[in-house]
């Protein structure tokens, strides 16, 4: 999934960067190789045709064909999701009129990954133009450069290769979550998202502005009964409420030390930025406004909640990039206290480890709670699930599933403690993180919570 792709643009280099270098051929080195045993025969005679293996390939770097006889474009895609693919496509002109022998390549940055070859060879006829494609995956968030083309054309002779550095920079904004939200839009699950252990659950919404009344089904919320009603008919009868709409949505993104840790191929970071990029798809569907604050020892990014299209969610969490430090709950919830004044539901994505280490986060969010509905999506370390219940057949092992029992515990009390102090808690796998997320906020505007 990725946006229009543009040609690439030069960029600055120092004077020195386009140099040109100068390769042999496999046709001159087994020219060189047969001449060597000449030197066995007669050493004038050797030298006489080293001298003129010298002279041919120096005339063959002079005359090979250099930029601009072979003109080198680019497009490549401005923005793919992560896990997504894009194509880039390499075209190359040939100005001259007799056929150039070709190899291009060009520099990838960390974030993005070559499928097959690295590098492409070609007979490009003359005057005519080729078109080179291949495709690359989307490894990393961020912005990343694509980066100079490297173009090596073979002289006449076929003796000398001239490598030549066309300065290029193709920018490419890997976004999280897009191909997340493009799965589930397909799917058509925007009403309730299935997880293990889950039940679909009607959606009617059960606060706000009154709508109706109904007889009382099983499942109802036995608050809704309207006992004047029901005396009145004879029957229980509920009342229907419309969910109240554009209701702010704050993402608050932990991107401190734990965030750090790899889960399969991603960093827990990853899923929780899925997650939060497919919840401000759902809430905007909900006509709710979305805000974003992303966060470890200092505020990395704020958005306040409005209504912004998706792309621009997307780009503001795709440099969000977690730290080895720790987070600084003070300072980012009194950052929030100053820019969010109305009633917002405050979905944080984050992790505990005990109730003392995370004694500062179960406070702040607890005294959040008086102005606002805070939602905790803890995301586990399914390490430590599996250390904590791996088979103990040695004493060392029976040490290492004590001690992750001893954290899984710590760790359900400092959940607890949230519970408590009033927050909302989703306690689920990184991999389990959208839906997990998006059916919480479901059952809040079903419920009327916010």
């Amino acid at each position: 999934m990725h946006d229009s792709p543009h040609c690439s643009t030069p960029s600055r280099r120092p004077a020195d960067a386009a140099v040109p270098g100068f390769l042999p051929t496999s046709r001159l080195l087994a020219l060189a190789a047969a001449a060597a045993p000449l030197f066995l025969l007669d050493a004038r005679a050797a030298l006489a045709a080293d001298g003129l293996l010298l002279a041919l390939a120096l005339a063959d770097a002079l005359l090979a064909p250099r930029p601009p006889w072979v003109r080198i474009e680019r497009r490549a895609p401005t923005r793919i999701a992560l896990g997504a693919d894009g194509d880039v496509v390499i075209t190359a002109r040939n100005g001259t009129r007799r056929a150039i022998h070709i190899r291009v390549t060009d520099d990838l940055p960390p974030g993005l990954a070559r499928a097959g070859t690295d590098t492409f060879e070609r007979v490009l006829p003359g005057g005519a133009q080729i078109t080179i494609r291949y495709t690359v995956r989307a490894t990393a968030r961020g912005s990343n450069d694509i980066g100079d083309i490297h173009l090596r054309a073979r002289g006449p002779l076929g003796l000398v290769w001239r490598q030549d550095r066309i300065p290029r920079r193709d920018p490419v904004h890997v976004r999280p979550g897009t191909l997340e939200v493009r799965r589930y839009r397909l799917l058509g699950l925007r009403g309730r998202l299935r997880e293990p252990g889950s039940r679909v659950t009607r959606q009617r919404a059960e606060r706000g502005s009154f709508e109706s009344l109904r007889e009382y089904t099983r499942g109802d919320d036995p608050r809704t009964i309207d006992w004047k009603a029901t005396a009145r008919r004879g029957a229980v009868m509920v009342r229907r409420y419309e969910a109240e709409r554009s209701q702010n949505v704050l993402l608050a993104i932990d991107a401190g030390r734990l965030m750090t840790e790899r889960v399969g191929d991603r960093e827990r970071i990853d899923h929780a930025l899925s997650a939060a990029l497919l919840l401000a798809d759902v809430a905007a569907a909900h006509g709710d406004r979305v805000g974003i604050l992303a966060f470890a020892d200092r505020i990395d990014a704020f958005l306040p909640p409005t209504r912004l299209p998706l792309s621009r969610i997307a780009d503001a969490l795709a440099d969000v990039h977690p730290r080895l430090v720790e987070p600084n709950y003070p300072a980012a919830f009194t950052y929030l206290a100053r820019q969010l004044r109305r009633r917002s539901l405050l979905v944080l994505f984050t992790d505990v480890i005990d109730a003392r280490a995370s004694a500062a986060l179960i406070a702040h969010l607890g005294r959040s709670a008086t102005r606002h509905l805070p939602l905790a999506i803890a995301l586990r370390n399914p390490d430590l699930d599996a250390a904590a219940t791996a088979a103990a057949d040695n004493e060392a092992a029976v040490f290492h599933r004590v001690a992750a029992e001893e954290l899984l515990q710590a760790r359900a009390r400092a959940l607890a403690a949230m519970q408590r102090a009033g927050v909302l808690v989703a306690d689920t796998r990184p991999q389990d993180a959208v839906p997990a997320t998006v059916n919480r906020y479901l059952d809040v505007k079903r419920r009327g919570l916010l």
